[in-house]
């Protein structure tokens, strides 16, 4: 395989069974990276129980990165309310002993908790001290929030050093200063109004957008003009991801952004930032 025509990488992919219906197999997985022009993906482990029917071990992330080590990068993943369910845990420990195994990150973190939970903030200092970024999935349900992501905002003032990587419908239904709770579950449609996120991006250095999912192409696609000028404004803090879970899934955000660079709609340079750049550089990979 040419790596020169497959440049991108994907921030956020998946294996395994997840949900009710088949599961992703690794070699399904490869198959939708080469037929996307897919160089790399991070695989995240899922170990909350809010957000599947089925869990996807570190272990079995791991397992995948071992086997295809210059195409799969692998995640850790803690679930905050292990061992006695309070700060006493020592997540410190236990996500470098990953790290020394070879995960250059952690998440998807999907806990059912305030994104300010004490214990999940036991993890946002241990995956700072030990440089490795976090990717949390933001909704009515899980890593929950106030409208205008004010809680999130405290964390990455209290954790400077802890680079987080924002992903999911509430997250991403920030891009407007519009929304309604209902927006924090959802796929909010029409004209976007700058955001907390335009705040966010502005002023934390250690925040980054992934644009994975429905809830990334949404952010993007609802108000189209704006979207480019939004990947202008902070190509540097924005990754390219699918969020690929099962086999056959579409994700528009590919076609969304090869168009986008294809019609002069962003520049080539915003481009490569997003689409394997700014990946390159936080996760430490060539």
């Amino acid at each position: 395989m040419n790596f020169k025509e497959k440049r991108m990488i994907d921030v956020h992919a998946h294996i395994g069974k997840i949900g009710l219906g088949r599961p992703l197999k690794v070699y399904q997985l490869l198959k939708f990276m080469d037929r996307n022009g897919i160089e790399k993906a991070v695989v995240l482990p899922i170990e909350n129980p809010e957000e599947t029917y089925y869990y996807v071990t570190t272990d079995e992330v791991l397992k995948a990165g071992k086997r295809h080590p210059e195409r799969l990068i692998p995640f850790c993943n803690i679930d905050p309310r292990r061992g006695a369910s309070d700060t006493s845990t020592d997540f410190y420990k236990i996500i470098k002993e990953y790290k020394e195994r070879g995960c250059k990150g952690f998440g998807e973190e999907l806990s059912g908790l305030w994104v300010d939970d004490l214990r999940l903030q036991k993890i946002y200092e241990a995956c700072g001290r030990l440089k490795m970024p976090i990717l949390m999935h933001l909704d009515g349900l899980r890593n929950k929030d106030d409208i205008g992501l004010l809680r999130l905002e405290k964390m990455l003032k209290k954790f400077p050093k802890t680079i987080f990587i924002g992903h999911g419908p509430h997250f991403w239904a920030e891009i407007s200063s519009d929304l309604k709770k209902k927006d924090f579950s959802g796929y909010p449609k029409g004209e976007i109004k700058k955001g907390a996120l335009d705040k966010l991006f502005s002023k934390c250095p250690n925040l980054y957008g992934d644009l994975s999912a429905g809830s990334g192409y949404n952010a993007l696609a609802r108000d189209p003009d704006y979207g480019y000028k939004f990947l202008e404004e902070f190509q540097g803090k924005l990754l390219f991801g699918t969020d690929y879970l099962s086999p056959g899934q579409k994700c528009p955000q590919i076609k969304f952004l090869k168009e986008a660079k294809e019609k002069g709609l962003i520049k080539k340079k915003t481009f490569e930032k997003i689409a394997f750049k700014n990946a390159k550089k936080l996760l430490r990979v060539k």
